[in-house]
């Protein structure tokens, strides 16, 4: 049976013999006689396959031969290594369309085996872009064409057994696979017979049935080891060793499984499993009360992921099974350190398949626009026919009689006319069209900003609202009453972070809405700036820094109140976050004639030239930690932007790094009535 999926360090071609192979067939293809030449560049492109550049050179000398030569099957041919080609480059929307293209080709030459071919990866394409019913559908076409070819029968019914396996239909996927094995049996393919077997025992592992699990495992080992197939074998030992728990009296069992698994795997050079094999046994040794021998094993396994940059889901179960121990030994304060870890990786999974599921269909919304593009040229090309043939009727026309050649020249004025109408209104169309774009730009990095703040900047203090109140609710007694007073604190601190962020978003949202208010008149400034210290003394106390006011008592600004306050705060919260303790921060104003400039001043940590050019933009990234590790979405100076810009002012800052920044705003001055 051929196999569907095979395992990473299959994947480890060896270069020598393959380039060995190429040079050979360039060396035959040059003495060749015309017609060879086409097999011969089939198979180069066969053997180069994983580097699409080349191989998709050879591939098409390959078919301007076969064209050439009226070669109909060598043409099916390389249209299906088309498809190959980006199916080995995982482009799968464009693999299946060449798949479609080479199906049909194959269908006229009445190709049982190639339309077979075609089918099995269409529905390999589809599955990996997690389209299950497409799948199953072009696996069972495959099925009705390999009637009397039973390997590929038994093949593509496990196919669809591990599309189930993938829908948690896990019944379904068990009677595939059992179909399979009878053919399998049938025809004594023992190789196949093991997959088949491997299969099983994965799915009844994930119905939470151990002993149907490890007798199908067995029986696999014994096949992959009668058959001498190492790989398979090294695999289902370790797919054992994670069985074998469910026993209480067969842990050192398991144990001595993923030592044999591990040795295959050395064997093999498979040193990306080690992780693995160290998970499995560290969860062994927190199971027999060896919690310290478990740490240690579970700290290994997370070195080791990092080293071979395994995925994010085997790292956010190290963390998991790292805090579950902790928590055993009553070391509860790297018990929440390591929870948190987890519920971040979990995070970041949610975040990966998101963005890829984005990412796919906006690859499919390319596609899709670059066809409707060729049907649209397609459309104009025929219209531009119809209008050139009319044209030319027009001037046979024009020949018979003067009449008919008056009348046609006020017909193609008016057209004319007409056209200068057309163009002029299609370039107001375009100028729409651009506008439209460009506040679609700015409505999607708005989109994007807001999504970013959700996702992490306002989760962040929530995980540690979480993670004591976790704590507090189910160890409340094994706490001291300072390490209470210390999380009650912590948890006071992440709440009014968390206030603080809602409340810029709430203005923003305001703003982006129209439901923001804008009501502008004289106010003193002096009322203004203290209000805005007053709520933010008492953080800066925290930090023993000092804010020193300087501006005249006769200050009148001609603004919104509430708008201006908020820009005040938000500059002076920045300020206090990134100046460290025993610093001193300075505001100040000062009229220039029918304007004040208002400046807050700190002496912390400054900012590069770099990332004061992006802190005002709302598709910026700029996010920075406070010198107390304080969190900042960066909402809050493209607030103070927006609002100083509806008072038809200007924000910019001066700052360098360690030495302090200067952020300048201007406002109206008071307007006399």
């Amino acid at each position: 049976m051929r196999l569907l999926y095979v395992f990473i360090g299959l994947l480890l071609a060896i270069t020598t013999s393959a380039q060995t192979k190429v040079d050979s067939l360039l060396s035959l293809s040059e003495k060749a006689r015309n017609v060879q030449k086409t097999t011969i560049y089939l198979e180069l492109v066969n053997a180069t396959v994983k580097d699409s550049s080349l191989s998709n050179r050879y591939n098409k000398k390959a078919f301007e031969l076969a064209v050439a030569n009226k070669q109909l099957p060598e043409q099916a041919m390389s249209v299906y290594y088309s498809a190959r080609i980006l199916y080995t480059a995982r482009d799968f929307t464009e693999a299946i369309k060449k798949y479609q293209k080479a199906l049909e080709m194959y269908r006229q030459l009445n190709d049982t085996s190639g339309m077979t071919k075609c089918y099995r990866y269409i529905g390999i394409s589809n599955f990996n872009m997690s389209r299950s019913k497409e799948a199953i559908a072009s696996y069972l076409e495959g099925i009705k064409l390999a009637k009397r070819d039973l390997d590929y029968t038994a093949e593509l019914l496990g196919n669809i057994g591990l599309v189930h396996n993938e829908m948690d239909n896990v019944n379904e996927a068990i009677s595939y696979f059992r179909k399979a094995l009878s053919i399998n049996q049938s025809i004594h393919d023992t190789a196949s017979l093991a997959i088949d077997y491997d299969y099983l025992g994965a799915t009844y592992s994930r119905m939470k049935m151990p002993d149907s699990s490890l007798i199908n495992y067995h029986k696999a080992l014994y096949l992959f080891k009668k058959v001498r197939q190492d790989d398979r074998y090294a695999v289902s030992l370790s797919n054992m060793a994670w069985i074998l728990p469910n026993y209480p009296d067969s842990l050192n069992s398991a144990i001595n499984y993923f030592n044999l698994a591990w040795k295959k795997f050395q064997e093999l050079g498979w040193l990306h499993f080690e992780p693995n094999i160290q998970f499995g046994i560290a969860n062994i040794l927190g199971k027999q009360g060896k919690l310290d021998e478990s740490i240690s094993a579970y700290k290994k396994s997370i070195q080791l992921a990092n080293k071979f940059k395994r995925e994010l889901f085997l790292k956010k179960q190290l963390y998991q099974g790292l805090s579950e121990v902790y928590q055993k030994k009553g070391d509860y304060k790297h018990a929440l350190e390591y929870r948190i870890l987890s519920s971040q990786y979990n995070d970041s999974i949610t975040e990966k398949q998101k963005f890829d599921q984005i990412a796919n269909l906006e690859k499919q919304y390319e596609t899709e626009k670059k066809q409707n593009e060729i049907i649209r040229l397609q459309a104009k090309q025929d219209l531009t026919d119809v209008q050139l043939q009319k044209n030319r009727q027009l001037k046979i026309l024009g020949f018979v009689t003067a009449a008919l050649l008056l009348i046609f020249v006020f017909y193609v004025l008016i057209r004319y006319y007409d056209k200068i109408k057309l163009n002029q209104l299609l370039e107001q169309k375009n100028k729409t069209i651009e506008r439209s774009e460009n506040e679609l730009r700015v409505l999607n990095a708005s989109k994007n900003k807001f999504f970013s703040i959700i996702a992490h900047d306002l989760k962040n203090p929530f995980h540690t609202v979480m993670g004591y109140s976790w704590l507090l609710s189910n160890d409340y007694d094994h706490f001291t009453e300072d390490e209470r007073r210390k999380f009650a604190s912590d948890i006071h601190h992440s709440t009014n972070n968390i206030f603080r962020l809602l409340q810029n978003l709430l203005e923003w949202s305001r703003s982006q809405t129209g439901r923001l208010t804008f009501s502008p008149r004289n106010i003193e400034f002096k009322k203004i700036i203290e209000n805005s210290v007053s709520v933010l003394r008492s953080l800066a106390e925290q930090k023993n820094i000092e804010i020193k006011l300087e501006y005249d008592n006769d200050l009148i600004l001609f603004a919104d109140p509430l708008m201006i306050e908020t820009v005040l705060r938000n500059l002076i919260n920045n300020a206090i976050k990134f100046t460290p303790e025993n610093g001193l921060i300075e505001v100040s104003a000062i009229q220039i004639t029918d304007q004040i400039s208002i400046c807050v001043k700190d002496s912390g940590i400054g900012i590069s030239e770099e990332d004061a050019r992006n802190l005002f933009r709302i598709d910026s990234t700029v996010k920075r930690k406070g010198t107390n590790n304080e969190d900042g979405s960066g909402l809050g100076l493209i607030l103070c932007k927006e609002f100083v810009g509806k008072h038809n002012g200007t924000i910019w800052v001066n700052s360098s790094p360690e030495k302090g920044s200067s952020f300048f705003f201007t406002i109206p001055a008071k307007i006399s009535v």
